[in-house]
């Protein structure tokens, strides 16, 4: 018996010890062998970020837009926030500033991040507490500090005129597809990029040290990557209301997108509605109506769906036609330089 819980002491601490390791730091070290110091060093470990984004988020959002708008059914379109499929000239200035162009921009100081970690500089990074108290309180101060970031900066995208004059280029998808997650000029997605800096520049003005990397990393990841495509996937979840007290939705995003203007911003936080209700930015009007409470005014019909929506739906495919791009990229919202 004396064996038994001997042998089980050390299974329960070999267990410990695994669920504590800190992945972003063995991902760190495990780049460091190809970290030679120099810019090379970081350009490769950039690379590598923007390859797995590309296949984590760009994949994510393809995949999801395969699912709401390249296979619609009725049952999906019920809860479409906009009754409308928008154009695939539309979709095309989505994809390339969110799927093409967005994943090198946002992975710029990450990649620094872990650069400087594999070298040494931040290996101090890596000496946090390993138990899961504070696995549990990095994770609320990266929810808390990261969707306060993002508010403060989306609210000012729309009264400061330098900061509109680059964001109001998102707006021009004001019926926005899951590769309007990360669609914005490369400006807005530097300044998300700092996320990973804003964080841990919070946590060492507060408590002197920095947060779990794990949590930083994967919270962040959560996000940007899931809860933003559900964000812009333009339908709505029947187990989320549309007018949740906590969480911004679905719907919420989709009015941001369609009304939200310059000097008139609405829902412009990310995950929790506390700063739009504290600034008073939350839409009250009746202009835009959620898929819900349209079905109650009997506009999301079967009849409706099988004669007026589904003989018109746009032809996706074209998306991935080079050709289709080389003909029709210029006539793509959000790619013009000036207009």
């Amino acid at each position: 018996k004396q064996f038994s819980k001997q042998a089980t002491s050390k299974q329960q601490l070999r267990w410990r010890a695994a669920a504590m390791v800190q992945l972003v730091c063995s991902a760190a070290e495990t780049l460091s062998v190809i970290n030679n110091g120099g810019f090379t060093g970081w350009l490769a470990i950039w690379m590598l970020a923007t390859g797995f984004t590309y296949l984590v988020l760009t994949g994510g959002c393809l995949a999801c837009f395969r699912h709401y708008y390249m296979k619609p059914s009725y049952d999906k379109w019920r809860f479409k926030t906009n009754p409308k499929y928008p154009p695939p000239t539309y979709v095309l200035g989505e994809f390339f500033l969110g799927g093409i162009l967005g994943p090198p921009t946002v992975t710029v100081m990450a990649s620094l991040h872990l650069f400087l970690i594999g070298n040494g500089t931040l290996k101090h990074h890596c000496d946090t507490p390993q138990t899961w108290s504070y696995r549990i309180f990095s994770a609320i101060v990266v929810i808390a500090v990261t969707d306060l970031y993002e508010w403060g900066w989306h609210y000012l995208g729309h009264y400061v005129e330098s900061l509109w004059a680059v964001h109001r280029h998102h707006h021009k998808y004001y019926n926005p597809t899951p590769f309007g997650t990360i669609a914005d000029w490369p400006m807005d997605n530097f300044m998300r990029s700092l996320y990973v800096i804003v964080v841990n520049a919070v946590s060492y003005c507060v408590i002197g040290m920095p947060l779990d990397l794990d949590m930083v990393y994967f919270v962040f990841s959560f996000m940007v990557g899931a809860y933003g495509m559900y964000l812009h996937s333009g339908h709505e979840l029947e187990c989320l209301p549309h007018d949740h007290r906590i969480f911004n939705t679905c719907y919420q995003h989709y009015v941001h997108h369609a009304v939200s203007v310059k000097n008139k911003p609405y829902h412009t936080g990310f995950f929790v509605k506390i700063w739009d209700d504290l600034a008073g930015s939350v839409y009250r009007g009746e202009q835009v109506i959620p898929a819900i409470e349209d079905q109650k005014l009997g506009n999301r019909s079967r009849e409706r769906w099988e004669k007026e929506v589904a003989p018109n739906l746009p032809d996706y495919s074209v998306l991935f036609s080079p050709k289709w791009w080389a003909l029709n990229w210029r006539f793509a919202p959000g790619l013009a330089v000036y207009g």
